[in-house]
């Protein structure tokens, strides 16, 4: 969200410091988002704007921080899906 510094949404070493289920899970929704996001604004034609450099940089940025208040307020109800399939993995695995 808008303020956090803690927080690198591309720092592959920010992972080793998820502790628990729902914090991964929280993360993940957030980059499936991310990435829904991503190749939905691919379907919008381009237009005299929104083809520079500087607006591409922008449009992620704006991708990066609505992936995490969608994932925050969790509308679509991506949680329980994971957490059911994390604990269906978990079975799987573990024999």
């Amino acid at each position: 969200m808008i303020g956090k510094i803690d927080k690198t949404y591309w720092d592959i070493a920010n992972i080793k410091q998820i502790k628990n289920e729902s914090e991964a899970i929280k993360e993940f929704e957030a980059y499936f988002v991310r990435i829904f996001l991503k190749e939905a604004r691919k379907s919008i034609p381009k237009g005299l704007f929104n083809t520079s450099f500087s607006a591409n940089f922008y449009y992620d940025m704006l991708d990066m921080e609505l992936a995490e208040v969608i994932s925050q307020k969790d509308p679509l109800h991506l949680e329980k899906f994971f957490q059911e399939a994390l604990s269906k993995y978990q079975k799987i695995s573990k024999g």
